[in-house]
């Protein structure tokens, strides 16, 4: 059973594609300029992703939220590479 499990832990991280791969969700990069993606979360409406250029996350975040609504929050997930 965990051999089994194991193998479709390793099938799905090859499954992903490159996009996320690509996010580095460092400390550090949280404070560079760049794309930032975030996933949205909303309250009587769908989730859904974004990105968002901005000099930092504080920054993107905000430029996200504003357009999202009150009732929606994004949240950080990492900065394009």
């Amino acid at each position: 059973m965990k051999k089994t499990v194991s193998a479709l832990a390793v099938a799905a991280m090859f499954a992903l594609p490159n996009a996320a791969v690509a996010l580095n969700s460092s400390f550090d990069a949280m404070s560079q300029s760049g794309n930032h993606k975030f996933y949205v979360w909303c309250t009587g409406k769908d989730d859904y992703p974004a990105t968002q250029a901005g000099d930092n996350a504080k920054a993107a975040q905000a430029a996200v939220a504003s357009k999202a609504g009150s009732k929606c929050w994004p949240v950080w997930q990492g900065l394009e590479n």
